[in-house]
């Protein structure tokens, strides 16, 4: 089996996603596990360290005042690459840490091409949620600290090999066919993201005078809301439209996306006591519905760009 690659997870001090505090790899040869590492980096912004983060993976400010600088890590982090095909959960994330990291520190972004183990595993898995331990859970991938960088990178490596075993994909390319995905990749100069095609539009005009975008990232999905999110909930609803969506008020049979305010990385894990509405969801899930459900940064993400240039040389 030629399934070879290098896997990656970053943890983050603050917010900002260049904040990286901490990078776990893992190594992929011939689809077996070979090496993994991971190190503290002292963050190259000055944002210092929000309670937020430290609850979620740990790490202090103390813990990494003698850490290696961005610049120190980056090069041990490609050369440990070597070349290989980059794979993340929720790659968006990480490919984002990785460039933003590099501008504050005034370094050239390097050329990698990445794929999403979140993506695919979106695209071929039928789960009520797609963070990394609910895909790990239904892949029977050994329980691992959560948030551990390193931990994270070989949940990660051993959710592809996994991917890749179901469809009998013989490399990473294969199984990003399989999955219909597109690859990502960095350079110096520009960005593009790995991701799925939308789905074609399905639109119902709940709100008037909105200007919609029927090929939006919302293309075809039918949303609902429940819990507290941080937005005013019409405003939520009117950007989906906005995307080529549309609203259930409750979850349904045509739901899709269930977007949860209740939870967050810290709670959201299978096996958590869950509302009503999330009840229902998990139940059409194992009716065999194809609904998502989501935690309100994921679904925030879904509106993020999947393409850029470097306009700048360093980050203020």
């Amino acid at each position: 089996m030629a399934l070879s690659f290098t896997a990656i997870d970053f943890e983050t001090a603050n917010a900002r996603r260049g904040s990286i505090c901490s990078v776990g790899l893992t190594k992929v040869i011939n689809g077996v596990v070979t090496a993994t590492t991971s190190w503290l980096i002292t963050p190259p912004d000055d944002g210092g360290f929000d309670d937020f983060n430290i609850k979620i993976h740990g790490i202090t400010a103390h813990d990494v005042r003698d850490a290696p600088t961005w610049a120190s890590s980056l090069s041990r982090i490609l050369d440990f690459i070597d070349g290989d095909i980059v794979v993340a959960h929720n790659a968006a994330f990480d490919a984002g840490a990785l460039r933003e990291a590099c501008d504050f520190a005034g370094l050239a972004w390097p050329i990698l091409d990445y794929t999403c183990t979140l993506v695919m595993s979106r695209a071929l898995l039928d789960l009520p949620a797609y963070k990394l331990p609910w895909v790990a859970d239904a892949l029977a991938i050994p329980t691992f600290d959560h948030h551990e960088a390193g931990a994270d990178a070989t949940a990660a490596a051993l959710i592809a090999i996994a991917l890749a075993e179901s469809k009998s994909a013989m490399t990473i390319q294969d199984l990003v066919v399989h999955a219909g995905v597109k690859m990502g990749r960095i350079d110096p100069d520009s960005w593009s993201g790995s991701r799925k095609a939308s789905k074609p539009a399905r639109v119902r005009l709940d709100f008037e005078d909105l200007e919609i975008d029927p090929n939006g990232p919302m293309a075809g999905e039918v949303v609902c809301f429940t819990g507290k999110i941080s937005w005013v909930r019409e405003d939520a609803q009117a950007m989906v439209i906005r995307h080529g969506g549309s609203i259930s008020k409750k979850p349904t049979q045509k739901t899709t996306v269930l977007v949860t305010g209740d939870f967050d990385e810290r709670t959201f894990r299978p096996g958590m006591k869950y509302s009503s509405s999330l009840v229902k969801a998990f139940a059409l899930v194992e009716s065999g519905q194809p609904l998502e459900i989501m935690t309100e940064s994921d679904f925030q993400q879904k509106f993020e760009p999947n393409e850029g240039i470097r306009e700048l040389a360093g980050h203020s």
